[in-house]
């Protein structure tokens, strides 16, 4: 028998940022078949704030990743939070608007919390006028 390490929310959310530019399905495995994503200032450009579900967690980064190309994400600082498993955690992604060719570059803080070694909350805080301004061109 082997022993399978359940991983914690700072390995998730690492593993996750890993997966992200590369693999969607693989970075959508990483959560909860009932996970939320949340993105609370997302109205700003039209988009849900709320996404129950890893169907519609994929879905809503799949239509994110069809607008940047050459996504990478810099360095993660990561803070665990007390008495339970999570984080919040601050990083910069860089790329290109797929739509114009234009640099991409956002700051995030986001907050993940993780359950039996999956993601089972994640919201993301961003500059969305900034963000609007890239969809924009």
């Amino acid at each position: 028998m082997t022993d399978v390490k359940t991983l914690n929310a700072e390995e998730l959310l690492l593993r996750s940022l890993d997966r992200l530019p590369r693999d969607l399905d693989a970075w959508a495995a990483l959560f909860a078949e009932n996970a939320v994503f949340e993105l609370p200032y997302a109205g700003t450009f039209d988009a849900p704030t709320k996404r129950e579900g890893r169907k519609a967690i994929l879905a809503g980064m799949t239509w994110f990743r069809s607008l940047i190309d050459d996504l990478r994400i810099g360095e993660v600082t990561v803070h665990k939070l007390a008495g339970r498993d999570a984080v919040v955690a601050e990083y910069v992604a860089t790329g290109k608007m797929s739509a114009n060719g234009k640099s991409f570059d956002q700051i995030y803080i986001v907050r993940v919390e993780a359950k039996d070694g999956q993601i089972v909350y994640f919201s993301e805080y961003f500059d969305t006028l900034r963000f609007k301004k890239h969809l924009e061109g």
